[in-house]
């Protein structure tokens, strides 16, 4: 699979830039497949026009995301950038520090079967899975987003909005395939 052409990146840069009033709340999800080759550019740009910035990393170059709103990296993912860590003491002290060397608001690990934890100036908030069942994880981590968007655009605070992702990802994860999660599902959750 080729990586998309500089200039179709550009150009797309300058639509993204137009979008932008129209938004209340910016999601980039790296893939690692080359579409997101000016996301400092986008990041800069959202933040400047006073919306929040939320990114589902990949790969070990973090920098790359410095100014956004907030990360969401899995468990192996934020492995890969900041090392193992022994305990949850040791994993607080290198998820605030990727957060203040990146100049985020918080960091959100989403953690498997340990749930999820929120890392933001004033501390750390954890939410434990609620899964009862997983059959596949398959999306768990674009449903994890989203939810965190949808609850930021209607003025929730990030706990809260992490609570609501925590239960939307125990939906999803609880079905074969990709999958969705309704508001009656989450509701119900």
């Amino acid at each position: 699979e080729n990586a998309p052409d500089h200039e179709v990146l550009k150009a797309k840069l300058a639509e993204y830039a137009e979008r932008l009033p129209t938004c209340d709340v910016v999601i980039l999800s790296d893939y690692g497949k080359g579409g997101l080759a000016h996301i400092a550019e986008m990041i800069r740009l959202a933040r400047a026009a006073g919306k929040p910035v939320l990114v589902d990393p990949k790969g070990e170059d973090y920098a790359r995301y410095a100014g956004a709103t907030l990360l969401t990296p899995n468990r192996s993912e934020l492995r890969q950038v900041v090392g193992r860590w022994a305990d949850d003491a040791e994993l607080a002290a290198k998820a605030q520090k990727l957060r203040a060397d990146l100049g985020l608001e918080a960091l959100l690990v989403t953690r498997s079967e340990e749930g999820m934890t929120l890392f933001r100036e004033r501390g750390a908030e954890h939410e434990p899975a609620l899964a009862r069942e997983v059959f596949d994880v398959s999306g768990a981590g674009d449903t994890v987003i989203a939810t965190l968007a949808v609850m930021m655009a209607a003025g929730q605070d990030m706990a809260v909005a992490m609570r609501l992702a925590n239960r939307a990802a125990g939906v999803v994860v609880a079905k074969l395939g990709t999958a969705t999660c309704s508001l009656a599902e989450l509701q119900a959750a």
